[in-house]
């Protein structure tokens, strides 16, 4: 038999992921954000892909809210997905 001691892990809080972002200044987030809409923006990935029923920007152009994607263009989205879309995401198929 080994004579060798376990060590509990130590207590990680589900907020890690926070912390994380927290080590980043502010400008930083801020910037990584904006190009990642502008990404999507550009490829019309995402829900820039349809147009934004709260302040009526067309499909490829951003929300008039700064920083943000009105509630309803996200929901817009998914709606369309599932409806066009032959086979639910979450299925896995055999291979």
């Amino acid at each position: 038999m080994s004579s060798t001691t376990v060590l509990p892990l130590p207590h990680r809080p589900v907020r890690t992921a926070t912390r994380a972002s927290a080590a980043l200044p502010s400008s930083a987030l801020d910037a990584m954000l904006d190009a990642t809409y502008e990404t999507h923006r550009q490829f019309r990935h995402g829900a820039f892909a349809d147009p934004c029923p709260t302040c009526h920007v067309p499909a490829g152009e951003l929300c008039l809210a700064r920083r943000s994607v009105h509630a309803a263009r996200r929901l817009a989205h998914r709606v369309r997905v599932a409806q066009t879309e032959p086979f639910p995401r979450t299925a896995t198929r055999a291979c």
